[in-house]
């Protein structure tokens, strides 16, 4: 049983430890304040955002809400020093748009996903259901990228080679082999600065840029269900180009997408 005493300096040691973590939380604010860096990943983010919310339809499953989510946390958790957590939303984020790809063409194999209590995988391919909606995530890379085939522009199944190339370097990053490997002590947050943002807005805009080409592709193959009308629906998947290489075709972008004014913001500052 904790005596007051113990609970007390318990205590103590609670408000020590937010007060420290408050100080560092501060610092890395005021470091991403004046960042340019950091105003780059945020509108990312932001442009991101507003071409899933172009995408998005009631049939997808799961729903683009969770990955819009995701997408606006990302500069956060930057902002406040947690680059390696945003590193493993990020590999969620990938998680949830090849799952969305795969469960939308796929209603019994999502009904049996949403079953599953444990989240493991299914190893009985005698249950081809279940085997199919419990697998690790290259499996659903790989149905993308077989159904990238039928993309005439090309930009999908180069998207979900770059992604693969991204999801391996997001695994070494989550997972716990670099820290065992290191011989120094390290402190419990990243520090935001110009070097270390550089690289992490690098990561950002080929895992959010190469998504949304892929995720534009497969919504072109189900013309039905997309928001753009067919006659733009070629320009529509250019725009998602242009955001992530270049400032050129913002007339494109204003016809795919004339009320996303963050879309045009970001092509014009690129």
């Amino acid at each position: 049983m904790t005596t007051p005493k113990a609970q007390g300096a318990l205590k103590q040691q609670v408000r020590e430890y937010l007060s420290d973590t408050k100080s560092i939380v501060d610092e890395c604010l005021k470091t991403c304040s004046s960042s340019a860096q950091f105003s780059e990943s945020f509108r990312i983010s932001l442009a991101t955002k507003s071409v899933l919310s172009g995408l998005t339809t009631s049939n997808l499953r799961p729903s683009l809400s969770l990955v819009q989510t995701i997408v606006l946390r990302i500069p956060m958790l930057s902002a406040i020093g947690q680059g390696s957590i945003a590193h493993a939303e990020f590999r969620r984020f990938l998680e949830l748009l090849f799952w969305t790809i795969y469960f939308t063409d796929h209603s019994a194999e999502w009904a049996e996903f949403q079953k599953a209590k444990n989240g493991g995988f299914s190893r009985d391919q005698h249950k081809p259901i279940s085997f199919a909606a419990n697998r690790e995530l290259g499996y659903y890379v790989d149905y993308t990228a077989e159904l990238m085939e039928n993309d005439p522009s090309g930009l999908g199944s180069q998207s979900v080679a770059a992604l693969r190339t991204v999801i391996h370097e997001l695994n070494s990053n989550v997972h716990a082999g670099q820290i065992a490997k290191e011989q120094r002590k390290l402190v419990p947050y990243e520090n935001p600065d110009s070097v270390y943002l550089s690289k992490f807005v690098r990561l950002q805009r080929s895992v959010f840029s190469s998504s949304c080409i892929v995720l534009a592709a497969y919504k072109r193959q189900n013309l039905k269900d997309c928001r753009l009308p067919q006659e733009q629906t070629s320009t529509g998947l250019l725009v998602l180009f242009f955001v992530e290489r270049s400032g050129q075709g913002r007339s494109e972008i204003h016809d795919a997408f004339p009320s996303q004014k963050y879309i045009v913001e970001y092509a014009e500052a690129n």
